[in-house]
């Protein structure tokens, strides 16, 4: 069929135009600012791509499929208001990668062109822009494809020259083979892996590349370090050494590149070799576990606060979480000149996390354990290791009342990070969400590390909802604040802490007018087992329940897994928060006069020993219950006009809901899994494998219960699906097991499209056929025209 179009009401809600990208400079008085581009066209999507161990290349020019850009970069300065256009840059064009230098003197980016990036640079002061180098810059597994060297030189990441393109050999010499290795190990359904010696060579022909050094004085480029397939490159504060890593082969069939095998070299300040730190096997086959980890060095990383002091940990129990261990992670160091051996320092019960580096007797380590959720931030003092470090923290991740908030960090001149203190070092600056039973009212809080006291300086105020987002310097006297309301989008201000002098720096208008008046309300019920459940409500502008007729309704969730009962009903939303309206979420179906509750509450809760999924149908069952009769009794909802829908996870959830209640009228399921045999190392949070838990597997497909399923099922999903376990063919299946078994039911696949919709007209097409089904469709099952369809143009 051809593509088509939801009224005229929704499809207005499509291409809004979006936020620009903003980047602020080190000295926070410069702005970049980039346009973003609207959807793009199916046509767009049509561009070439190669699928490559677990990537998707555009082979044209060497960057990863879809990557677009934006347009239109100009440099805005903070103290005067002045917005200036960037100078001698070619019409049309794209551009991704911003970044400062150092010392915030200048600025570079890359074009995307039709065979390469193409790097530019220009100065603050002037904005003229100069190219650097040719237009054949290999991005091909994403990340930034360039780096400052100082202020004057970049490391550029260059596509092999010369080198040609491999053909596919029509001539079969063999069957393809592969043997078991005789270990265990749970891998989830990757896709898009390599799948012949041809593949092989091809990975190799995108994924080699050779870094340039390139001197902006002298416009000299010249080849630094050894080519090879780049996955890592990070430099050391002084500047003088640097980690890459390299991987190498064998390569596998069994997991994408990120896990092949590797080398972690250490090289001096001209390219050359110094060392090598490890190498590393292929991972195919760790622990099921969740936490699990390799045995060899991993998470290499520079010390911020020293000039050269590279870390790194190792497992202490064989990277497995199931095993019994005082301590699970032991830390090493090396420093200059690194022709020692590698020395001990810290040692962590659980799995390391995260380290932030202040000074030699001050930083900050989170180790984490999957089964109990529990993290725990640690002060420990990196010149003295034998020291036993200090536990500031130690909290349940998923009980978001008692989060502490997270430390702030501020960047040097040599663009690494250190811990922004006060009070001679003696207090950390903490920034946390505020969650509690009211709403989330986000801090800044002083933290003094003697006493262990906490002081709040700054929280959000009702009316308004406001989000410290960083500080500006080391004098943490101001920072930026996005504030918002629920019908005023976020808008950024510079706030002096101590004072509360403010200046604004964008006054972005309201991006959809029409549904400015439209109402939210967060409501509250519980479900009949006692656990507390909230939802988001919007309804049309002007609807008063109780007095007018109950609406139409689109219900929408996604299940989240918990292990404790009164922390899965926790309030995570905040009456005064600016309700984007997104194409791809439920809310545009407000301008068609449709109420909806979106991200209702779907906890999954397995407490002690129990799993969370050996009770998952229940409790989706107790959980849509407690809405439904929560949204009829309010006056809100027609019992025979109730939908529900959801995503990936939520679309999972709403077959099992349409095969085991009788709530709906109709459910919308994009781009789910629905039989579980066909994911059997593990889905979302389930660490167990089919082999150990069969009957949970089965029991757990709706493809199983589709016999069950009375209520009409729209099913809509990417043709492209990349996703690990949502393969198109999930959709595909339960659609043939429901039109054999005589259901109501509709596909719609949409073409070129991945796990998430990207083109314009696939998601013009998507509203479509979600208003069409909920408009065709009643409880009873009948066709009904109830309320005049609003005007529909097709064809598009």
């Amino acid at each position: 069929m051809l593509y088509q179009r939801p009224p005229d009401a929704i499809a207005d809600l499509v291409n809004l135009k979006p936020d620009p990208l903003m980047l602020f400079g080190p000295d926070r008085d410069y702005i970049i600012i980039a346009d973003r581009p609207m959807y793009p066209g199916i046509n767009e999507l049509k561009e070439p791509k190669v699928k490559l161990a677990g990537r998707q290349i555009n082979p044209s020019n060497f960057t990863p499929y879809g990557s677009r850009g934006f347009f239109n970069p100009r440099l805005q300065r903070v103290s005067t208001g002045t917005d200036l256009a960037f100078r001698g840059l070619p019409d049309g064009a794209m551009f991704r990668y911003f970044s400062w230098s150092p010392d915030g003197s200048r600025i570079a980016f890359c074009e995307v062109t039709g065979h390469g990036l193409q790097l530019w640079t220009a100065e603050r002061d002037t904005l003229n822009c100069t190219r650097v180098g040719g237009n054949d810059i290999n991005n091909s597994l994403g990340g930034v494809p360039y780096d400052f060297i100082g202020n004057d030189r970049f490391l550029i990441k260059r596509q092999i020259a010369g080198v040609e393109k491999p053909v596919d050999s029509e001539t079969v010499t063999g069957p393809k083979v592969q043997d078991s290795s005789g270990k265990e190990g749970a891998n989830r359904t990757y896709t898009n892996l390599l799948q012949s010696d041809y593949d092989v060579r091809l990975f190799h022909y995108y994924a080699t590349s050779q870094l340039y050094l390139h001197r902006l004085d002298t416009g000299n480029e010249t080849a630094w370090a050894e080519p090879g397939i780049i996955a890592g490159l990070g430099d050391s504060p002084n500047g003088k050494w640097f980690v890459i890593t390299y991987v190498v082969e064998p390569f596998s069939f069994n997991v994408p590149y990120d896990k092949f095998a590797d080398k972690v070299l250490l090289l001096d300040r001209e390219g050359n070799e110094v060392r090598e730190l490890a190498r590393r096997p292929i991972v195919e086959h760790l622990p099921p576990a969740f936490g699990a980890v390799i045995t060899e060095p991993r998470r290499y990383s520079w010390r911020s606060d020293h000039p050269a002091q590279l870390y790194w940990t190792e497992a202490l129990d064989d990277g497995d979480p199931r095993k019994q261990a005082d301590y699970r992670e032991q830390l090493f160091y090396l420093e200059a000149p690194f022709t020692g051996e590698p020395r001990k320092s810290i040692r962590l019960p659980l799995r390391f996390g995260a380290l932030r580096w202040g000074r030699g007797d001050l930083a900050i380590a989170v180790d984490w354990e999957w089964s109990s959720r529990r993290q725990v931030t640690r002060r420990w003092f990196p010149d003295d290791p034998q020291r036993e470090p200090e536990v500031l923290f130690d909290h349940n991740w998923e009980d978001n009342y008692n989060d502490p908030g997270n430390v702030v960090t501020v960047s040097l001149p040599s663009d690494h990070s250190i811990l922004l203190t006060r009070d001679a070092g003696e207090t950390l600056i903490l920034i946390g969400n505020g969650h509690s039973p009211e709403g989330p009212q986000p801090f800044v809080d002083a933290f003094n590390l003697t006493s262990h006291e906490r002081k709040r300086l700054w929280e959000s105020t009702p009316p308004y909802f406001e989000r410290p987002l960083f500080f500006l310097d080391e004098d943490p006297d101001r920072f930026l604040l996005a504030r918002e309301q629920s019908n005023e989008r976020p808008n950024f201000f510079l706030r002096h802490l101590t004072s509360g002098e403010e200046l604004r720096i964008t006054d972005f208008p309201h991006p959809y007018p029409q549904l400015r008046n439209s109402q939210y309300e967060l409501v509250t019920y519980q479900r009949s087992d006692g656990v507390q459940l909230s939802g988001e409500l919007h309804t049309p502008e002007g609807f008063d329940p109780g007095k007018d007729a109950p609406l139409p309704i689109l219900m929408w969730a996604y299940p989240q897994e918990y292990k404790d009962a009164d922390k899965a009903g926790q309030v995570l939303t905040s009456s005064h928060q600016f309700r984007r309206v997104s194409p791809l979420s439920p809310l545009p179906f407000l301008a068609a006069g449709y109420a909806v509750f979106d991200d209702f509450a779907m906890p999954i809760v397995g407490e002690g020993d129990e799993e969370p999924n050996e009770t998952f149908i229940e409790q989706v069952r107790m959980n849509a219950r407690a809405a439904v009769h929560k949204l009829v009794e309010m006056g809100v909802a027609d019992p025979n006009r109730i939908y529900v829908g959801g995503h990936s996870y939520g679309a999972f959830m709403t077959a099992h809901l349409l095969a085991h209640t009788n709530l709906f009228a109709g459910g919308i399921a994009r781009s789910g899994a629905f039989n579980r045999t066909l994911t059997p190392f593990g889905f979302q949070a389930e660490e167990r494998t089919f082999w150990q838990v069969p009957d949970t597997y089965v029991r757990l497909s709706p493809f199983v219960h589709a016999d069950k399923i009375d209520s009409p099922l729209l099913l809509i999903h990417g043709e492209e699906d990349s996703n690990s376990g949502t393969y198109p063919v999930q959709s595909k299946r339960m659609f043939t097991a429901l039109d054999n078994l005589g259901k109501t039911a509709r596909l719609c696949l949409l073409p070129y499209e991945d796990h998430g919709y990207a083109a314009e007209e696939s998601i013009l097409h998507m509203l479509w056929e979600m208003y069409r089904w909920m408009e065709m469709y009643r409880k009873e099952g009948k066709k009904v025209m109830k309320r005049k369809p609003l005007t529909t143009s097709t064809g598009h």
